[in-house]
C-alpha cells in the first residue's frame, strides 16, 4: 500500500512538472481595455482587463500584455516580469499620443525591480504626470545598485518630476530607444539620469534641472543618434553632463546653463556630434571640462561669457571645425583647452580678446584665423566651407549650414595622419583619410573632402596566383587594419575568421584562397575595421 502511494505521488509529481513545462512553453498575450465595463479574464478583447496592472499581475515570463488606446490613470510595476507590455501599434504616433499611463503625481508612473532583462519591453505610451519620490518620475528602474535591463522603446515620457535625479527615466541600464523624453525636471539629469544602456536615436528636448544636466546626467552606456535640444539647467550644464559612454553622432542645440551649455564635465568620447547654438551665462557655451577625445565636432554658433566653443578640456582635439562662436570675455573659439590640439579649423570665432584661441595649447595642422602663434603645419589661408550660410543665406541659424569643404579648400589634405590611431571616419560616417587632390593625407576639420563610405565595392574570382580564390576589396585608408569574416547563411550565428590584413591605400583586397566560381557553396562576408 505504501509502495502504490509512493508511485502515485512519483506521476503526480510528473504530470505537474510536465503542465509547467508546457504552460512556460506557449506564451500568452493579455489584452487591456479602459473602455470594457468591468474587467474579466483579460485572455481577448471581449474579455479584456480594464486597468493595466491587472494584465502585468496576469503575466509571466515571455507573455505580452496588449493596451487599447485610452487614459489609463495608475502607476503600474513590472516586479521583475520579463513581459512585453505595448500599446496596439508603437509606431504610430497617434496610437502612442492616445494610449496614456498617467501617474497623476503619486510616484513614478512606471517602475521596474531591478531584476529585468532585455527581453521585458516598454512600448508605445505616453507616459506623464509621474512625481517621484526619489529618482525617476516618468520610469523608474528600480536603484542605483540594482538597475533593470528592460527594453524602453518608442514612448513618449513627458511632464514628469523627481526631487533626485532623471525626471523623465531614471535608473535603467537596458536600450532606450526611438524615444521622445520632454518636459520633464528633476535636481539633476531633467530628462535622463543614471542610465547606462544604450540610449540611441531618442529625442531629448526642453527638460530642466535645478542644478546639474537638464538633459542627460551621468549616464555611460553609448549615447548614439540622439537629438538634445532645448533643455535647461539652472547652474550646470545643459545638454549632458558626467557621461563617460561614448558620445556620438547627436545633435546638440541650443541647450543652456550658467556653465558648460552643451556637454559639460564628460570623460567620455565624443565623436561626430554638430554642436550648435548652446549658451552659457559664465563660460563654455559649447563643451567645456571634457577630458576625453574631442574628434570629428562641428562646434558652432554657441555663446558664453567666454570659452564660446570649448573651455577647460585638456583631452586630445583633433578634427573639429570650430566656428562663429561667440563671447564678451576671452576666446571665442577655445580657451583653456590645454590637450593636444590638431587637425581642426579655427575660424570666425569672436571674442573681444582671442578670438579664436585663449590661453590653450599650440596647435598643429590646424586652419587658424589670423594666427601668428606658431606651430607646426598650420595655415591661415580662408578654410572655403561649401555653404557657411545654408541655403537660407543665413549664418545664424546654423543647422543648415554646411561646412565641408570645396574642391580647392587648402584644408585638403593638410592635415597630419600621424594623430588619427586609428583613422577612423569622418562627421558624415565616410572614410576619414581618402585621396582629396593629390595624397592620401587627412583634411583639417570634421568633414573629409572627396571620400567615400567604409564598405566592400568589389567582388570577383581569381586564379592567379594558385590557389585562386574569392577576393573582395573595399574602400580602405592608410594606417587602418581590417579582419574579414565568412558565414554559411544570413541565419548562421557563428562566424568564421578568414585573415586579418595591413591597408594597402585607398582599396584593400583580400583572398579567400581556394573557394573558386565552380565550387558549390555559397558564403556570406563581412569585412571588419580593427
Amino acid at each position: 500500500m505504501d509502495a502504490m502511494k509512493s508511485n502515485s505521488t512519483l506521476h503526480v509529481l510528473a504530470l505537474i512538472v510536465l503542465v509547467m513545462v508546457c504552460t512556460s512553453a506557449h506564451p500568452t498575450t493579455w489584452y487591456v481595455d479602459r473602455s470594457v465595463s468591468e474587467s474579466s479574464q483579460g485572455q481577448s478583447w471581449e474579455s479584456a482587463f480594464k486597468r493595466i496592472y491587472e494584465g502585468i499581475f496576469a503575466g509571466n515570463d515571455g507573455d505580452t500584455v496588449i493596451v487599447a488606446q485610452g487614459n489609463y490613470v495608475e502607476n503600474i510595476n513590472f516586479r521583475g516580469k520579463n513581459i512585453v507590455l505595448r500599446s496596439t501599434n508603437p509606431l504610430d504616433p497617434e496610437v502612442v499620443a492616445n494610449t496614456i499611463i498617467d501617474g497623476d503625481e503619486w510616484g513614478a508612473v512606471v517602475t521596474f525591480s531591478g531584476d529585468e532583462d532585455e527581453t521585458c519591453v516598454l512600448t508605445g505610451f505616453t507616459i506623464q504626470n509621474g512625481k517621484a519620490w526619489k529618482d525617476g518620475g516618468g520610469v523608474c528602474g528600480g536603484t542605483s545598485d540594482n538597475r533593470t535591463h528592460a527594453t524602453i522603446r518608442d514612448n513618449l515620457i513627458t511632464g514628469n518630476s523627481a526631487p533626485l535625479f532623471g525626471g523623465g527615466v531614471a535608473c535603467c541600464d537596458g536600450l532606450i530607444r526611438n524615444n521622445t523624453i520632454q518636459l520633464n525636471s528633476a535636481y539633476d539629469g531633467g530628462g535622463v539620469a543614471y542610465c547606462s544602456g544604450a540610449i540611441r536615436d531618442n529625442t531629448v528636448q526642453w527638460n530642466s534641472a535645478e542644478y546639474k544636466a537638464g538633459g542627460l546626467f551621468d549616464c555611460d552606456g553609448i549615447i548614439e543618434g540622439n537629438i538634445i535640444n532645448g533643455n535647461n539647467s539652472a547652474n550646470l550644464d545643459g545638454g549632458l553632463a558626467h557621461c563617460s559612454g561614448t558620445i556620438e553622432n547627436n545633435m546638440i542645440s541650443a541647450n543652456s546653463a550658467d556653465w558648460g551649455g552643451g556637454i559639460g564635465d564628460c570623460s567620455a568620447a565624443i565623436l561626430r556630434n554638430i554642436i550648435i547654438r548652446n549658451s552659457a551665462t559664465d563660460r563654455a557655451g559649447g563643451i567645456g571640462a571634457c577630458d576625453g577625445i574631442i574628434r570629428s565636432n562641428v562646434v558652432a554658433g554657441n555663446s558664453a561669457g567666454w570659452g564660446a566653443g570649448l573651455a577647460s578640456c585638456d583631452g586630445m582635439i583633433v578634427n573639429n571645425t570650430i566656428t562663429r562662436n561667440s563671447t564678451t570675455g576671452d576666446g571665442g573659439g577655445l580657451s583653456f583647452c590645454h590637450g593636444s590640439i590638431a587637425n581642426c579649423i579655427i575660424w570666425g570665432n569672436m571674442a573681444p580678446a582671442g578670438a579664436q584661441l585663449d590661453d590653450s595649447s599650440v596647435p598643429t595642422y590646424s586652419c587658424i584665423q589670423d594666427w601668428d602663434g606658431g606651430g607646426e603645419g598650420n595655415i591661415v589661408l580662408d578654410p572655403q566651407f561649401l555653404d557657411p550660410n545654408g541655403p537660407d543665406n543665413n549664418f545664424s541659424t546654423y543647422g543648415d549650414n554646411d561646412y565641408r569643404l570645396l574642391p580647392d579648400s587648402p584644408c585638403v589634405d593638410e592635415g597630419a595622419n600621424s594623430v588619427l590611431t586609428p583613422p577612423g571616419l569622418d562627421l558624415d560616417e565616410n572614410l576619414r583619410i581618402a585621396l582629396g587632390r593629390q595624397s592620401l593625407t587627412v583634411d583639417m576639420g570634421a568633414f573629409e573632402y572627396n571620400s567615400k563610405p567604409f564598405a566592400v565595392t568589389h567582388f570577383d574570382f581569381v586564379t592567379i596566383p594558385r590557389p585562386g580564390g574569392r577576393r573582395l576589396t573595399w574602400n580602405s585608408q592608410p594606417n587602418d587594419t581590417y579582419t574579414v569574416w565568412f558565414r554559411y547563411s544570413l541565419q548562421a550565428t557563428k562566424w568564421y575568421r578568414v585573415k586579418t590584413v595591413a591597408s594597402q591605400g585607398a582599396a584593400t583586397s583580400c583572398t579567400d584562397k581556394g573557394l573558386l566560381l565552380w565550387n558549390w557553396r555559397a558564403l556570406f562576408y563581412r569585412v571588419e575595421m580593427k
